[in-house]
């Protein structure tokens, strides 16, 4: 890599980092592009060059954060070296979602963190229902998972209950509230009694699918990330308001 292309991606990354921080701090509805130039340091006209408009940063962003809760996660499950099993799984996944306020508060549909993107841009949550339909369809196949349910309609209640985990902090009256890591602990193993099978199928191999299907959403996200900063999309700013 030249030392162009070393100063553009050391750019990009800045731009990220700073648009991160003004997003988590005012929302996505307040930052204007000239907000991330400044925290940046670096002209408006270098902004566009890198992302055409406000919601290609905002994507951008997003991708960025999903990518190290991914990796998180994928840490949290290498570490475990206890036998795989879908309350793992579910627990490391959970847990990684609550150590990163951005992907967080994405889960939470955060109106004043994320405004108006998220109605009109659903395509996180699609890859996301994909590729959990995609994994346990998969260890289906291998024995891994009761098979009498479809994957699609396991993925559409394993994120909706999730959800719910995650966001219930918000509602629940304080008294009623239990610790997250506790409150985490008890849904995965409920899903693991409802979800295993009596005889699990190869451990080993449901480890490798887990593994693969973050690889693959890893893959999904610099592919949307490409998207984003597409240099032929019109290069105009949008939201301005602050």
């Amino acid at each position: 890599m030249g030392a162009s292309s070393s100063g553009q991606v050391d750019r990009r990354e800045r731009l990220l980092e700073s648009a991160a921080s003004l997003f988590c701090r005012w929302g996505f509805d307040k930052t204007s592009m000239d907000d991330i130039a400044r925290e940046t340091g670096i002209s408006k006209g270098a902004v566009y060059l890198e992302f055409p408009n406000k919601d290609a940063l905002f994507k951008a962003v997003i991708h960025r954060e999903f990518a190290h809760y991914m990796r998180d996660w994928l840490h949290r499950f290498e570490e475990d070296h206890g036998d795989w099993s879908f309350a793992r799984m579910v627990q490391h996944s959970f847990a990684a979602v609550d150590s990163n306020p951005f992907v967080k508060a994405l889960l939470m549909r955060d109106q004043r963190l994320f405004g108006s993107f998220l109605q009109r841009d659903k395509e996180l949550f699609r890859l996301a229902i994909s590729a959990r339909s995609e994994l346990f369809s998969q260890l289906q196949e291998i024995g891994a998972m009761r098979d009498d349910i479809p994957p699609g309609v396991l993925a559409y209640l394993v994120s909706v209950t999730g959800y719910g985990l995650v966001a219930g902090d918000e509602v629940v009256p304080a008294e009623n509230k239990v610790p997250f890591d506790e409150a985490l602990r008890a849904w995965g193993l409920l899903l693991h009694s409802a979800l295993a099978p009596h005889n699990p199928g190869n451990r080993e191999a449901a480890r490798a699918l887990l593994i693969s299907m973050v690889e693959r959403m890893q893959s999904s996200l610099r592919n949307l990330d490409k998207t984003s900063a597409d240099p032929d999309k019109p290069r105009t700013e949008g939201h301005r308001t602050r």
